[in-house]
């Protein structure tokens, strides 16, 4: 499981696959090069932002992966782009046809790449944050606010893996902040670092509110949480007062 964002990248090109990877970094966004067709629809069903793939590469495999991702409803959603020669018109309408989003050619892709991530990562982020938290979302957070820790872990789990949207990753966020309240409590603070490191990588994307979620205000919460854990040191997490616990707010409760 990758623990931020990520793009797919299909691109055997040492140059390209080099500049994918530091304008992804930059982004902190994560880059996955699955070596298989059912590698590659894992990846996108498991949350991927966005694929990119060098239309010329050898075996021509990725046309059908394409495809068959296009397909399937659950990874139907995430925006693959194509890049290649600008001469090649057979092969930008192959790539048209097995159902890539966009096809560049390789300089205006190179230009275009820091504003490509950037796009698919906002876009995927913000698209459903206007929208009613679901029932199971508003349950699960009740639980959270009462310091339910591993209730509220099982019932958001629950929807993280049943929606496939990019907006999961906001429940998967504020699970794993309430997994670093659960560790805390049993002098886990090593664990409960890491859950919250994780927690924060997840959650950017949606600041500053999602869902009527206050997103920034959670991850401002999170980052005291984690100075204190800091301050007291690793082995005496559980003296923390549960009043510094981060709460999950909702933005008209400023």
């Amino acid at each position: 499981m990758i623990d931020q964002p990520y793009i797919v990248s299909l691109v055997s090109n040492l140059m390209f696959a080099t500049r994918i990877e530091a304008v992804a970094q930059a982004q902190q966004v994560a880059v996955v090069s699955p070596p298989d067709r059912l590698s590659f629809l894992d990846a996108l069903a498991q949350g991927a932002r966005l694929a990119l793939i060098d239309a010329s590469l050898p075996d021509g495999a990725w046309f059908d992966w394409v495809a068959d991702a296009k397909a399937n409803p659950a990874t139907g959603h995430v925006p693959v782009v194509a890049f290649g020669s600008h001469v090649d018109v057979a092969l930008r309408e192959r790539a048209l046809a097995a159902g890539v989003d966009r096809y560049l050619a390789r300089s205006n892709f190179v230009e275009g790449l820091p504003d490509l991530i950037a796009l698919a990562v906002r876009q995927t982020s913000d698209e459903p944050c206007g929208e009613e938290l679901p029932a199971s979302a508003v349950r699960g957070i009740e639980e959270f606010n009462a310091g339910q820790y591993f209730e509220q872990h099982e019932t958001l789990e629950l929807l993280w893996r049943a929606e496939r949207r990019p907006v999961r990753d906001l429940y998967r966020g504020i699970l794993q902040i309430g997994v670093a309240c659960y560790q805390i409590e049993r002098g886990n603070g090593r664990g409960a670092l890491k859950m919250l490191d994780r927690a924060v990588r997840w959650l950017q994307p949606f600041r500053p509110a999602c869902q009527g979620v206050d997103v920034d205000r959670l991850l401002a919460d999170a980052a005291r949480l984690r100075n204190e854990i800091e301050r007291v040191g690793l082995n005496q997490v559980e003296r923390i007062p549960h009043r510094l616990y981060p709460k999950v707010n909702k933005v008209a409760d400023k």
